[in-house]
């Protein structure tokens, strides 16, 4: 019994450990990735032509960029919404009027039902 055990956690560590190898190198894979496919030589060859580079954008600005782009959409998805209903069709103004879709499922309940078998 003694041995299984030993033998399970054995098996257990080899697996956890190929696990954290195989995440560490797609980790490094990754960051070797970002640095072959950075466009570096394109904003030396603009620098060495004479072309002005620009300026890296800021992450506050990015970030800026990105919410008030979240908020435009948000604001036409409210307004949207407004002016229609989410089911596709009109809520009703009047107390005595159904649309067909309820007017088929209250009938079906009023009918007695069959059992089968």
């Amino acid at each position: 019994m003694n041995e299984v055990i030993l033998q399970g956690l054995m098996i257990t560590l080899i697996g956890m450990g190929l696990v954290f190898v195989v995440i560490i190198f797609l980790w490094w894979l990754m960051g070797l990735l970002v640095r072959v496919t950075t466009p570096k030589a394109a904003l030396e060859m603009q620098a060495e032509k004479g072309q002005e580079v620009p300026p890296p954008p800021v992450l506050a600005d990015i970030e800026k960029q990105r919410r008030a782009a979240a908020a435009a959409v948000a604001v036409g998805l409210a307004m949207e919404q407004g002016h229609s209903h989410p089911l596709g069709f009109e809520p009703h103004v009047g107390a005595g009027t159904i649309n067909p879709w309820q007017s088929v499922h209250r009938s079906r309940q009023l009918q007695p039902q069959q059992k089968r078998g």
